[in-house]
């Protein structure tokens, strides 16, 4: 979870970074990393459903897949790998 914390730091950082020497928008570019970066810091697979769907608090529009968003709570050890696939994406 700290590594996830810490990349999205990150990404937060570079994105704001890049939109300040720039014109063009970046932010879309790295709507997918940043995504990644989210769904890798949390502190749970349950928290996920917050996030993702039509009536989640967030009004966010998901660049991953399904499948995609599996993959990347698959690259958490800590979280069991059962409730990832039961998840109701």
């Amino acid at each position: 979870m700290l590594g996830g914390l810490q990349l999205d730091r990150d990404v937060r950082a570079l994105v704001s970074t890049l939109a300040d020497v720039t014109q063009r928008s970046v932010r879309d570019k790295f709507a997918r990393l940043s995504q990644i970066a989210t769904i890798l810091s949390l502190e749970s697979v349950d928290e996920l459903r917050e996030l993702w769907g039509a009536d989640s608090a967030a009004s966010v529009t998901w660049r991953l897949t399904e499948t995609q968003v599996r993959e990347v709570l698959s690259q958490r050890f800590d979280f069991d790998q059962a409730a990832i696939s039961m998840l109701n994406l």
